[in-house]
């Protein structure tokens, strides 16, 4: 009946919080969720957010089968509320890749904040299930590991303290010959300790400590080769990473050993190398074995924060690991990379970046190098205000992470694959509002008291041709491109009439199929600028919130106010783009406004727990109603509202969690009598807000609901004697939102059948979504 057809979220700014597994999927941490994204060759697209944790999620990565080569069906997580969770993939029943769901297998309370764990596999049938034993380390802020076993149930087995030195991060392995598992934990010291468990009822103990880094080391990866020795790398803030082997075998040289004795057997620990190829701080490794006939080769990817990974190869030549490959960025206002991994196949790379972004670079066999690739993108703060473009082909998001952002489907026979087209606006403010003018055109507000208005690239134009049919030429001289100058916060336009027109001359629309690739993130965040046209100047603070006319032709905005002056709500003429009215109602700060369909009416609500409404009569619109405090069912803020279709109710929402539909025929000649026509209590869930569908069903219509706790619902109303509420279904924290949802919003003219709608959403957990909502007959009745 539902489904989620697009999910754009970003990776939490945190060290090791993305993983890539066997099974080809792409786990990282989103906000307080857990996204699986399934990679594609051409758009990917996140398929599950998971929602258990209370925090941030800290870390995350796949539990490996102890078969190797075996896809993995488990996963852990560590979050900011002190508890770390198992999550057991349950598989369809064709065996694809596909998942029907995921489900929490164990939760393991830490009590205190985890900021790394790890696993590793007891069974020795190689099999990854519930009941499978499983090796567990946390890592938490107060500096103790805590080792649990899942057996029947999981439990502590040990825990480990370094006195007031703290736990940065650790890894666990086999060493084999004798098979027993091994743990290296780095200290704040900048060493690196390794512990051994001889036996399955011993304690994990002390065995050798690695000095030599002269900064924390921030992430340690195992490999284990086909002669049993086990190759240690560890990356540290020394900007250095250095390679030690484990190994059985006597060093005849004079190179200098660190022996530990395991059940009467030497080994030995030899410093292999040290790699010094970055210019900042390490913070991702990963190894990768490479098996062709019966040659087999180890790489090593790295990644920085300056930017950059590299692939690091041994030369048997000369026995010097040596650097292959490097790739990243160049320029910008970024930090670097948090963490690295190798796709299973080797031919993929991919880093997480400090803006939540993934970068993703694939092995060209046609060109011998490497490329990069559009990959999963979205906010990395919270989705404050999200609109769609008039005719349904693109939608617009507005975030406090500074950005607006693009999404637009690409139609591949009869799949839609969503993504990000473009980032029309980076600021210098957190952004506040939006909304769409005209098709090529939108305003938006900042925590600053200037309106900008910007206006669409003929480069922007030229994509969406490739995206979207009908797509018609602007009625003004568009600019190509756009840059920031430095130390400024205008996109100023740039004209390149020769590029243009070679562009244009390229394009075919008979080969729409092939000629589109999706933009990577180095283009999204450096070519895909809209210009600035105008600014607005006349709010005495920060901008709130804005809505526009369906003509286009009026907008209205407001700003954060706590007197009467200043909750004017501010008419503009997008024809001179000067003030045509100021409409003085509200007292505090209006939270959102609304015009109706037909033009006739503008609604605005706020923080005074009142709404008003407007009428248009002639040139200028007049109060002609306003809630009142006798029959007023709000009694706390109101965040939000939206009108029917045919513009005869609006509907207001309430912090206390009440809805009131309202009738605006028995407003016209009444202003004192003004009552809902019905009401719906949720019982104290903050209604924060609220969206009806375009199409309504006979004396019916259809209401989305977003809650403070991130939950959708939606319900059909069907207006009577009785005003009759039924709810045709509800999206849990997982479907939907997390946090609280700020923005729902149908998606005009849809191009799916009359019974299937397509509903928008954006929350301050970071993320957008669009869902597909299928009014089958039954419901209709």
């Amino acid at each position: 009946m539902t489904s989620t057809r697009y999910i754009a979220c970003s990776c939490n700014r945190v060290p090791h919080c993305a993983d890539w597994g066997t099974n080809g999927l792409i786990c990282f941490g989103t906000c307080n969720a857990i996204a699986i994204y399934e990679p594609d060759a051409f758009v990917g697209r996140v398929t599950h957010t998971l929602h258990r944790h209370r925090d941030r999620v800290n870390t995350v990565h796949w539990i490996r089968p102890a078969r190797d080569g075996a896809s993995e069906t488990e996963l852990l997580s560590g979050s900011v509320d002190g508890t770390a969770i198992i999550w057991r993939l349950e598989e369809s029943q064709d065996n694809s890749k596909h998942c029907q769901g995921f489900c929490v297998s164990s939760v393991l309370d830490v009590g205190s904040i985890v900021t790394f764990a790890d696993s590793l596999q007891l069974s020795d049938d190689g099999i990854s299930s519930p009941h499978s034993r499983l090796l567990i380390c946390t890592g938490s802020i107060n500096g103790e590991l805590k080792l649990w076993l899942r057996q029947e149930g999981v439990r502590i087995t040990q825990t480990i303290s370094h006195g007031r030195k703290l736990s940065i991060y650790c890894r666990l392995t086999y060493l084999p010959n004798p098979k027993c598992p091994l743990l290296a934990v780095a200290l704040e010291d900048a060493s690196v300790q390794l512990y051994i468990k001889e036996s399955e009822d011993s304690n994990f103990v002390r065995v050798q400590s690695l000095l030599g880094h002269q900064d924390w080391v921030r992430c340690i990866d195992f490999h284990r080769d086909c002669d049993g020795n086990v190759f240690l790398a560890t990356g540290s803030q020394d900007n250095t990473i250095r390679l030690w082997r484990i190994t059985r075998e006597s060093s005849s040289d004079e190179q200098k050993r660190d022996i530990f004795m395991i059940n009467n057997r030497e080994y030995s620990v030899i410093l292999e190398s040290v790699l010094s190829g970055h210019e900042g701080w390490v913070y991702g490794v990963h190894w990768q074995l490479i098996r062709e006939n019966q040659n087999q080769t180890t790489r090593l990817l790295s990644s920085s924060l300056d930017k950059s990974m590299i692939i690091w190869e041994l030369d048997e030549s000369s026995g010097i690991w040596i650097e292959r490959v490097r790739v990243g960025e160049v320029g910008g206002n970024s930090l670097g990379f948090y963490g690295c991994k190798f796709s299973p196949d080797g031919l993929h790379i991919l880093a997480h970046g400090y803006q939540g972004s993934f970068h993703i670079w694939k092995y060209s066999q046609e060109v011998a190098n490497w490329i990069p690739r559009s990959t999963p993108s979205g906010h990395f703060s919270e989705v404050i205000d999200l609109c769609w473009e008039p005719r349904g082909r693109f939608l617009i998001t507005a975030s406090t992470d500074q950005t607006t952002r693009v999404h637009a489907p690409w139609k591949d026979d009869l799949k839609e694959l969503w993504h990000d087209i473009a980032r029309p606006q980076i600021h210098g403010y957190d952004m506040t509002c939006l909304v769409m003018l005209t098709p090529y055109m939108y305003a938006s507000g900042a925590e600053e008291k200037v309106v900008r208005i910007f206006t669409a690239t003929s480069a922007f134009k030229n994509r969406l041709r490739l995206l979207a049919d009908n797509v018609e030429d602007f009625k003004f001289t568009a600019a190509f491109g756009a840059i920031v100058p430095s130390l400024g916060l205008t996109n100023k336009a740039t004209f390149d009439n020769e590029e243009n027109d070679q562009r244009e001359n390229k394009r075919d629309p008979m080969t729409k199929n092939v000629a589109y690739e999706p933009p990577t993130e180095e283009e999204l965040t450096q070519n895909t600028l809209w210009p600035e046209l105008q600014k607005l100047y006349g709010h005495g603070y920060e901008i709130f919130c804005m809505t526009a006319r369906h003509d286009g032709q009026l907008l209205a905005t407001a700003c954060k106010s706590t007197n009467l002056e200043h909750s004017a709500i501010i008419l503009w003429s997008t024809d001179t783009w000067s003030q045509v009215q100021k409409l003085i109602s509200h007292q505090l700060t209006v939270t959102q406004m609304e015009f109706s369909p037909n033009g006739r009416y503008l609604l605005s609500v706020s923080r005074d727990r009142r709404w008003s409404l407007f009428k248009n009569e002639g040139e200028n619109y007049a109060l002609i109603a306003v809630s009142l405090k006798k029959d007023n069912p709000h009694s706390r803020i109101i965040w939000c509202c939206t009108w029917t279709s045919d513009s005869n109710y609006f509907a207001t929402g309430s912090r206390d969690g009440k809805i009131g539909i309202w009738l605006v025929e028995t407003m016209e000649d009444n202003i004192k009598d003004v009552i809902p026509k019905t009401i719906l209590d949720k019982r104290n869930q903050s209604v924060t807000a609220l969206c009806f569908a375009s199409s309504c069903i006979k004396g019916s219509y259809i209401l989305a609901i977003g809650y403070e706790t991130g939950c959708i619902e939606i319900q059909k109303i069907t207006v009577n004697l009785e005003n009759i509420w039924s709810r045709l279904l509800e999206y849990d924290t997982s479907q939907a939102h997390h946090l609280t949802v700020k923005r729902l919003m149908f998606r005009p003219n849809n191009e799916h059948s009359c019974s299937i709608l397509q509903l928008a959403s954006c929350s301050s957990d970071h993320s957008v979504k669009i869902y597909d909502i299928n009014l089958s007959s039954d419901l209709k009745t």
